[in-house]
């Protein structure tokens, strides 16, 4: 009797154990769905947005991974930004774009994606920084909220003059500039 119960006991300590064992390695293994929205976001390098030069002129490049499982490289130059965008997929802590694979993860802000040929990080671009350099976001979730950021951000920055603030300030402005106008030509 005493050997059947130290069995039983036995198979009872196990099997505690093994869920001790199971429970510990979930919490080792990052989680993958919030990966997937960790990763949504307009990114540039590390150190900044990057710079280029083509034939003398400049341009600066910058990532976007949308919540649609598109990433557009945005390329910024003076007079437009243009946008070539490709698709990608997670595949738990795998980024494939358009069957080029690498190890991602997204810790503070911090974008790191290594393969065979290194490391590249990058970090997310504030929204200031994003409507500073001209890009529109391609996410719907995120477009809406650019939009809001761009208003605020034009009408609180200092110096904004009130017909930039006010659309009736606009129309003042414009009829007294107009009149200043006929006055100067009489």
């Amino acid at each position: 009797m005493r050997t059947i119960n130290k069995r039983i006991l036995s198979a009872l300590l196990a099997a505690v154990m093994l869920m001790l064992t199971l429970t510990a390695c979930g919490k080792d293994k990052p989680d993958y769905e919030k990966l997937k929205t960790d990763i949504v976001g307009i990114w540039c390098d590390i150190n900044g947005p990057e710079y280029f030069e083509n034939d003398g002129n400049p341009y600066y490049q910058l990532y976007e991974f949308t919540s649609g499982g598109v990433l557009a490289y945005h390329t910024i130059t003076p007079e437009i930004a243009q946008y070539v965008d490709v698709n990608y997929t997670l595949r738990d802590d795998f980024l494939d774009v358009d069957g080029a694979m690498c190890k991602v993860s997204v810790e503070n802000d911090v974008l790191s994606m290594k393969n065979d040929s290194g490391t590249t990080q990058l970090r997310r671009m504030s929204m200031e920084e994003v409507c500073n350099f001209g890009v529109v976001y391609l996410d719907s979730d995120n477009y809406q909220k650019q939009l809001e950021y761009t208003d605020f951000f034009k009408t609180n920055w200092p110096g904004a003059t009130a017909a930039e603030t006010d659309p009736a300030a606009a129309e003042t402005e414009a009829a007294e500039s107009a009149e200043g106008s006929e006055t100067a030509a009489e």
